[in-house]
């Protein structure tokens, strides 16, 4: 989408007053922790862009806020494991060794757009350790939401997603849908935490070295099993849907979402 088409289907140019105004009518509230899942295309022209959006989200939330987001650089993984798309077997050993390590501090994220890439770099934002599934935190709790971040346990209760859910964050979608909210893999790692595990790998920072890393973790449903679960969060109204900016939100209690998606899985087969 271009910047005039961009234009064309923006009645005025969203604001950081504008877009606070909105986020308020929404429901997120001062002193809130949000995660945050986000598309700036689909706000409409944004004047200051990803900058704008995130004052905003600040100025809603307070000072006494936290605001969290996924930051994840999923193309470090173990190539062998690469399926969209796969690359030649006899590169693999090669991107194993030359691969860039895991830095907090300089590793971009990938396919969670430009809101979420400029958080990471916020001043005062922290940012988990895990090397594919990080996330970013801003606020009194970034801390304490991003400290640990096991390896073997990306989305579940030792992950900032099972620290989101003990404490009773919520959870923003700007423009987006629920293939895009994370915390439905920590209902997943909690209702099927007996899965067999698959291998991974990544190039960490050991010692002050690069070293290549090997781990075993749970596998994740493909999102797409999301919708049906998010389309019945909306129905049942644990979650509510209003406009922000040109688009559309959805904000909810992380824990209500999480709980009822494993109510409505339980007892199923995992899903393929």
């Amino acid at each position: 989408m271009t910047v005039a088409d961009v234009i064309e289907r923006t009645h005025e140019p969203v604001t950081t007053d504008s877009f606070a105004r909105d986020l308020g009518r929404l429901g997120v509230g001062t002193d809130d922790v949000v995660l945050v899942h986000s598309s700036l295309s689909s706000l409409g022209w944004v004047n200051g862009g990803a900058v704008a959006v995130i004052q905003a989200l600040l100025r809603a939330v307070g000072p006494a806020g936290t605001l969290v987001m996924p930051t994840h650089s999923t193309e470090l993984t173990d190539p062998a494991n690469w399926r969209a798309p796969p690359v030649p077997s006899e590169w693999i050993e090669t991107i194993r060794a030359t691969m860039p390590p895991y830095d907090p501090a300089t590793t971009p994220t990938s396919d969670v757009g430009r809101i979420a890439e400029l958080f990471r770099t916020w001043p005062g934002a922290v940012r988990s350790d895990h090397p594919s599934a990080s996330l970013a935190a801003l606020g009194p709790l970034a801390e304490q939401i991003t400290k640990s971040h096991p390896l073997d346990d990306p989305h579940g209760p030792g992950s900032p997603l099972g620290a989101l859910y003990r404490l009773g964050a919520k959870v923003l979608l700007i423009g987006v849908d629920f293939d895009r909210c994370t915390c439905l893999h920590l209902a997943e790692h909690m209702l099927w935490p007996e899965r067999p595990r698959v291998r991974e790998g990544a190039p960490l920072l050991v010692d002050g070295g690069r070293q290549w890393v090997s781990f075993e973790t749970l596998p994740v449903l493909d999102s797409d099993h999301f919708l049906p679960v998010g389309a019945d969060i909306l129905r049942e109204g644990i979650a509510t849907a209003g406009p922000l900016g040109e688009g559309r939100g959805i904000l909810g209690s992380l824990r209500s979402i999480v709980d009822h998606a494993m109510r409505l899985w339980e007892g199923k087969p995992i899903p393929a």
